[in-house]
Formats: structure tokens, C-alpha cells, sequence
């Protein structure tokens, strides 16, 4: 999940959600939701990689992006790698320069002090001293204004896509529930830890060029760059801010084709180009296990104790017949509504509320007892100190120590719905746009 230039690694920090690329080692942030600058206007005599609209992208600004993409994917910055990334660099820049024009269009603005504290951020999460990423950038001849500018666009594009999609984004509880109930159905199941690289194709006269430059990230993977490097700069998929990291997944929450790419994948291995609807994806195994199982003990059940109006030495007949009674009461009242006036009927005490307990904190006898029973039911009778009493299950739930929180989950599946989203304006902008590459 880190990326290690230079055997240092940056994160991008929290706020930048929506982010995608930062380039650690001689730091250079490459987001989704960003653009730089054009440089050109220091100079009216450089030459122009590209138009976009009104803007322009000169050589020079295509030059130190391409040595910082080169550094911050760990790649040998030579005369032949420069070559074969120009193209993709390039279109990663015009991507943000439009993201960046659109922000303007829409008046969003980002205070200087919110760039500030993100470059803060980012060095705290690095362990650097205050300032120690402005001297590691002049240590590599990279102005800081880079950075800023793009920190300045990643915010501004988040800004945008919150303000056209924050309503549709929406999350509900059923998409919680249903979440949950899909980490549930792997326990016991095969999982595989994956990282991925998404280049889209997002018209048909770029495939080959995409499937090219897909094709080149592999060879330099196995040429000894590190995947996450390669994510963080060149993935057009959210988890590229991690690396590429999209954690844990059973092979059935994958598209046919990626699942039977990866099938038989050993760790540490990575596919060739796979072709999907949204473009080629290049996936990396970093390990494989089963889910296990929540232990028993870790169960959370809801409990109503109710003492059956029996002495302890009364005979097994007549406490297995009001205990059958009560039981045969409880199952079809199928809930805990209705437990005082059951118990009433059978002349017992008033049912006890035991609360929200781990099962495993339970007495040895209580817990035995309570273990195989379903949710709406009684238990068999248990002897206690007090008098014989069943049990109650009002409701249980496993607990799982690797189970995200209900936060975590709305707010990667917010962020899944805002990266479609987003991707979709991101056409829109490009198809409306005028765009002249000029090398």
C-alpha cells in the first residue's frame, strides 16, 4: 500500500479522497482532480505540447512532469523511458487541465491556508519536520509552487465533483446492510489480496495506444519497478492513492475476465493487459488466504432470562412439561414483545432483560444453552442457584475483529459513486473540448 521511491513513502493525507497520484522521494502530487499551471507564459519562446482550449501546456511543463513521474514510479529516468511515457504524461496533464477549467468555470476557489495545511499533513504522516518538504523538493531542483498548484487543483476538483454529485452519491443504510452481508458471505471462502492499475479507454482510436502503454507498465514491473510506483502515477482508479491497494476481495466481486486472469496468479505475480468495458486493467495477487470464521464466542446476542415457576427438585416430567409450554409460547410469539405476557400465563416471574452480552462472557452453562439456539427462540431448561430458567435469544450478531466500521463503508462506497461519477464529467468535459497535441 506505500509507494517507496528512494526508499521513502508518502500518503496522500485523508482530505484528498478523491485524489489519485502523489510521487514521494522528490514529492509531486499527480491527482485525479487536479491540473498544473501552464509554465509557459514564463517564457513567450517555449514550445507547446499541447491546447487545451485556451490553455496551453509547453515542453517544459511536459519535461518536469515526466521526470517527476519518473522518479516517483522508481523507473530509470532515461532518454527511452521518456519516450515511451511522453504520451501518457501528456494526456494526464490535458485530463487536468480541463478538471482545472472546470473548476474556474464554476467559481470554486481554494483558500491558500487549505493547500498549506495539506503539504502539512503530508509531512506529518511522513514523520518530516515542518518545511522538510519544501527542502526536499529544492534538493531536486522542483519548486514548490508544483506541488501547490496541484494540491490547489486536486482541491478545487474535489470541490466540483461534491458540488454536481454530493446528492447522488448518497449512501443508504440497505447499501450498508447489503455490504456487510457480503464480507459475512466470505467467511470460510477463498479471498486474494489485490492491487490494480486501470487505464481507460475512452475512445476507440486510443485502444492500441492505451493496450501499448499497459503492456510497458507490465515489463516494467517485472523489469523490477514497484506496482505501487506505477499505480500512483499512472491508474486512473481511485485506489491509486494507495497504491493500487483495493484489499481483500472474494474472485466473485470481479468481472469474469479479471477473475480468470488472476485464477491461478502466485503472489507477487501480476497479469497481462485484461480488456474490460472501462478499459485495461493490470492486477498484481499479493497473497491469498481463506476467511475464517468468527469464533462462537464472539457473538453478540440480546438475552431475556425467564425463572419457570418450578423448585429445582421438581420432577423431570413436570419441568420438561412447563418448560415445553413455555418454549412452544416463546416460538410462536417468534420475538421478545410479547415474553411478559407469556411468562404471566404460565404464572412465572416477570422476564429478566440480560441485555446486549458476548457470549463468550456468559457462565459455561448459560452458554451452552443459549449457543445453538436461533434468534425468536428459547433455550432448554438451565438449573441456576435462583430456580430453573430459559433463555431468551432476542437477537444475535457476530462480531468480526476485521469487519469495517458502518463510517468506513458509507464512505468507500460514496467514493466508489463519486469515482463514476466523476468519470463520466470527465468525458463530458473532454468531448466538449478543444484539444491540440502538437508533438
Amino acid at each position: 500500500m506505500m509507494h517507496r521511491p528512494f526508499r521513502s513513502s508518502f500518503r496522500l493525507p485523508a482530505t484528498l479522497a478523491l485524489g489519485r497520484r502523489l510521487l514521494g522521494g522528490v514529492l509531486c502530487v499527480w491527482l485525479a482532480f487536479g491540473c498544473l499551471q501552464p509554465a509557459a507564459a514564463q517564457s513567450g519562446s517555449l514550445r507547446i505540447a499541447a491546447v487545451v482550449n485556451d490553455q496551453i501546456i509547453s515542453l517544459f511543463d511536459l519535461e518536469v512532469r515526466l521526470s517527476l513521474a519518473l522518479l516517483g514510479a522508481s523507473l530509470p529516468n532515461t532518454r527511452e523511458n521518456r519516450q515511451r511515457l511522453a504520451g501518457q504524461v501528456l494526456r494526464g496533464m490535458i485530463d487536468e487541465t480541463l478538471q482545472m477549467q472546470e473548476a474556474q468555470r464554476l467559481g470554486i476557489t481554494v483558500p491558500e491556508q487549505e493547500v498549506a495545511d495539506a503539504i502539512r499533513r503530508i509531512e506529518t504522516q511522513n514523520r518530516m519536520p515542518a518545511g522538510g518538504l519544501e527542502t526536499m523538493l529544492a534538493g531536486q531542483n522542483i519548486p514548490k509552487k508544483t506541488l501547490e498548484d496541484q494540491l490547489t487543483a486536486a482541491l478545487a476538483w474535489r470541490r466540483v465533483v461534491a458540488r454536481r454529485f454530493s446528492s447522488a452519491a448518497e449512501i443508504s443504510d440497505e447499501e450498508i446492510n447489503e455490504h456487510l452481508a457480503q464480507i459475512e458471505a466470505r467467511r470460510g471462502k477463498p479471498e486474494i489480496l489485490v492491487k490494480e492499475i486501470l487505464l481507460p479507454v475512452d475512445s476507440p482510436e486510443r485502444e492500441e495506444e492505451v493496450r501499448r502503454f499497459a503492456e510497458r507498465l507490465v515489463s516494467q514491473f517485472r523489469e523490477g519497478a514497484p506496482f505501487e510506483g506505477l499505480a500512483q502515477q499512472f491508474s486512473q482508479s481511485a485506489s491509486a492513492r494507495v497504491g493500487g491497494d483495493i484489499g481483500w476481495i472474494g474472485t466473485d466481486a470481479l468481472d469474469e475476465p479479471l477473475a480468470r486472469a488472476i485464477a491461478d496468479l502466485p503472489a507477487g505475480r501480476v497479469t497481462e493487459p485484461v480488456r474490460t468495458v472501462l478499459g485495461f486493467y493490470i492486477l498484481k495477487v499479493e497473497d491469498r488466504r481463506i476467511r475464517e470464521q468468527a469464533p462462537p464466542s464472539d457473538a453478540m446476542v440480546t438475552l431475556r432470562q425467564i425463572v419457570l415457576p418450578v423448585p429445582l427438585d421438581a420432577p423431570p416430567e413436570r419441568l420438561k412439561e412447563i418448560s415445553d409450554r413455555m418454549r412452544g409460547a416463546v416460538a410462536q410469539a417468534a420475538g421478545c414483545e410479547a415474553l411478559a405476557d407469556i411468562a404471566k400465563s404460565l404464572d412465572a416471574p416477570d422476564p429478566i432483560d440480560l441485555g446486549r452480552v458476548r457470549q463468550g462472557d456468559l457462565s459455561p452453562a448459560i452458554r451452552d444453552a443459549v449457543a445453538p439456539v436461533a434468534v425468536g427462540s428459547a433455550s432448554a431448561p438451565v438449573p441456576l442457584p435462583g430456580g430453573v430458567s430459559v433463555f431468551v435469544v432476542c437477537e444475535r450478531e457476530s462480531v468480526m475483529s476485521d469487519l469495517p466500521s458502518r463510517p468506513e463503508i458509507r464512505q468507500r462506497l460514496e467514493n466508489e459513486k463519486l469515482e463514476v461519477l466523476a468519470r463520466r464529467l470527465m468525458r463530458d468535459l473532454k468531448r466538449a473540448a478543444f484539444i491540440d497535441i502538437r508533438i
